[in-house]
């Protein structure tokens, strides 16, 4: 039911809005001439229809596109001011042609402003109120060089000379044309959906502003012809109808080296703005002109400096997740020492070293006596307590900061010594031997009454002719020796007889 009722709103709005422009026609064509106001007038009830739809928008949107369109409304209130203006004029009745009657041009040029805020604005909420407070800065230096820049051409009353009149209509091109191609790139570097249809929009309504106008200022030159209010009024109307009949529709993917670009480079579009302008205004007012450029430069730079002082602070974020993340992936659960995964990086990193500065690199493999029987005793909690207390006492007896203990898996540990001779592990070997013993944790069938354990170690003295995994299989040789000689002791076995 719903989209029987939006589609019948749909055709009902393309019968209004044809009916509209015929009756604007008429009015423009056949009435006379003391009625010339009214078609004046329907130019301004098209831009209130449309700031209407628009204001509508708004409600239904989500920050920041509901920013967006209030300030598309923003800048139809402007235009739509001048245009009123025009109403007043008309209808006091004037006794010579004014091409360019000064507080309507004015009122019309400001209708720009709003427009570069929404082309230049970002949605990145952590800089949104230095973002509000360049844009307003920006926003208030156009305004106010448009308006020195107007007012020196010509006066409140206007200007009955035609140069003036080219010169503005000129003027209004060049602002209308910057306006269509901002929004367009816009347009075609967004890539969330509310956004992407905004822009879209008022790419296209900003393309019409673009040129029929630029007609109708042509024509008017030479020849005041009513019907020429229809090139007005057409943009607004195409608007209303756009509006009105948008529906949500799945965002294409543009491509991301576009979306970047656009998303960095959208901030220039108000500062560059306020550069052309001052640039204009500087053959007139040298200092103004200058003033309003660095003023530019200054708000661009400072938005800039933000914005990529955000972007340093959330890769510098990134980057400490994904380190805390490795950290965690390469932590064992149960004892909070190095990993499996973390062992095997570190024996890696440390028999290059070994081979790149000739040191010797021991590593030590310890296994826990008699852990099955244990957990048939005690019980598996039991048995796990025990392996976090056997980890804790691994730690004390290697003291130096080099030297990294990991679980190997289940009540298998391993030590890796970095700089440290066979001589130096078997004292390690022993030092950890003892520590766990000194522990006094009961084992109800041990032989000796306590938890022991056996340890097996080896050492590389940096030849190119071993791997990695020559070293861990003569310890764990070694480990399997002190098992056969009785269990609560140290073996060691060279790399060279690992594989007899």
């Amino acid at each position: 039911m719903f989209a029987i009722h939006h589609d019948r709103e749909r055709l009902l709005l393309w019968v209004i809005v044809p009916a509209f422009l015929l009756v604007h026609g008429i009015v423009a064509t056949c009435l006379p001439d003391w009625l010339d106001p009214l078609s004046t007038f329907l130019i301004v009830l098209a831009e209130w229809a449309a700031m209407a739809a628009c204001f509508i928008a708004s409600r239904r949107a989500e920050y920041p596109v509901r920013v967006l369109w209030l300030l598309l409304v923003c800048s139809m209130l402007f235009h739509s001011t001048a245009m009123s203006l025009d109403v007043a004029t008309e209808i006091k009745g004037t006794p010579t042609f004014n091409y360019v009657p000064g507080f309507q041009i004015f009122f019309s040029m400001l209708y720009g402003v709003p427009l570069l805020v929404a082309i230049s604005m970002q949605s990145d909420r952590r800089i949104l109120r230095i973002t509000r407070a360049i844009h307003a800065l920006l926003s208030v230096a156009v305004g106010v060089v448009l308006y020195l820049q107007i007012f020196t051409l010509l006066t409140v009353h206007g200007s009955a000379n035609p140069a003036d009149a080219i010169l503005i209509a000129r003027f209004f091109d060049a602002i209308d044309l910057f306006l269509a191609l901002a929004a367009t790139l816009r347009w075609l570097g967004s890539n969330r959906l509310e956004e992407r249809g905004f822009f879209g929009i008022l790419s296209i309504f900003l393309c019409l502003n673009a040129v029929l106008p630029a007609i109708h200022n042509r024509i008017l030159i030479r020849h005041d012809y009513v019907w020429l209010d229809l090139l007005i009024s057409a943009p607004y109307t195409v608007l209303l109808v756009l509006v009105l009949t948008a529906r949500r529709r799945a965002a294409e993917h543009p491509s991301l080296v576009l979306v970047r670009a656009v998303q960095s480079g959208s901030p220039i579009f108000l500062a560059a703005a306020l550069v052309c302008v001052g640039i204009i205004a500087s053959r007139s007012h040298f200092y103004i002109g200058l003033t309003a450029a660095l003023v530019a430069i200054a708000g661009y730079g400072t938005l800039n400096i933000f914005v990529h002082s955000r972007g340093l602070e959330t890769e510098e974020s990134l980057l400490a997740s994904k380190k805390a993340l490795e950290q965690l992936v390469e932590v064992d659960a149960l004892t909070e020492i190095a990993n499996r995964r973390a062992f095997d990086r570190m024996l890696d990193r440390e028999f290059a070293a070994a081979r790149r500065t000739k040191l010797p690199v021991s590593l030590l493999m310890i296994d826990v006596d008699h852990f099955k029987q244990l957990n048939d005793a005690l019980g598996h909690v039991a048995g796990d307590e025990y392996l976090i207390r056997i980890a804790a006492a691994l730690r004390l007896a290697l003291p130096r900061a080099t030297d990294f203990v990991a679980r190997y898996g289940g009540e298998e540990f391993s030590a890796i010594l970095p700089a440290t001779d066979s001589t130096g592990a078997a004292r390690t070997a022993e030092r950890v031997r003892q520590g766990v013993a000194d522990l006094g944790l009961v084992h109800p069938t041990g032989p000796s009454g306590i938890v022991t354990v056996s340890v097996g170690f080896s050492t590389f003295a940096g030849s190119f002719a071993h791997q990695p995994v020559g070293l861990t299989q003569a310890a764990d040789r070694a480990l399997y020796m002190a098992k056969c000689s009785g269990r609560n002791c140290s073996m060691f076995l060279p790399m060279d007889d690992a594989g007899d």
